[in-house]
């Protein structure tokens, strides 16, 4: 059996005649920035004081940022699930929190709990050496 290099020394590069065809649509810039620092500032102060904009106003904002109204409607829904997103994990920490300090206390007083059961244990044999004795 041949190993790889042995199969292309022998066979040849596969495909090597087939000329490669490279895609002719352009690829999107993905760095391209759709708001500017000042539209994105107001966007925030607006999403501060109202997470949902009513149709009126969302054609008034859009109007004086310059922006189209689907523009303003999405940068308010994709800020709505980012701020969901990272209310779940603020929620997440601090239910850890209580959790582990839950299970901390639940520890303790486990310990707690041998330790009085070991003394009633101790005491319940000394009565009985008294009775008995």
């Amino acid at each position: 059996m041949l190993d790889g290099e042995e199969y292309r020394e022998e066979m040849g590069e596969p495909f090597s005649s087939v000329v490669q065809v490279t895609p002719t649509k352009k690829k999107k810039n993905k760095n391209k920035r759709r708001f500017s620092d000042e539209q994105i500032k107001s966007l925030e102060l607006m999403f501060e004081s109202e997470t949902r904009l009513e149709p009126r106003k969302k054609l008034q904002v859009a109007k004086e940022l310059g922006l189209q109204p689907r523009q303003v409607a999405i940068w308010f829904q994709n800020k709505r699930a980012r701020w969901k997103s990272k209310q779940l994990e603020r929620d997440y920490t601090i239910l850890q929190a209580n959790y582990d300090h839950l299970a901390s206390k639940y520890e303790s007083l486990k310990r707690e709990k041998q330790a009085l059961l070991a003394q009633v244990l101790y005491y319940y044999y000394l009565i009985l050496i008294y009775l008995f004795a």
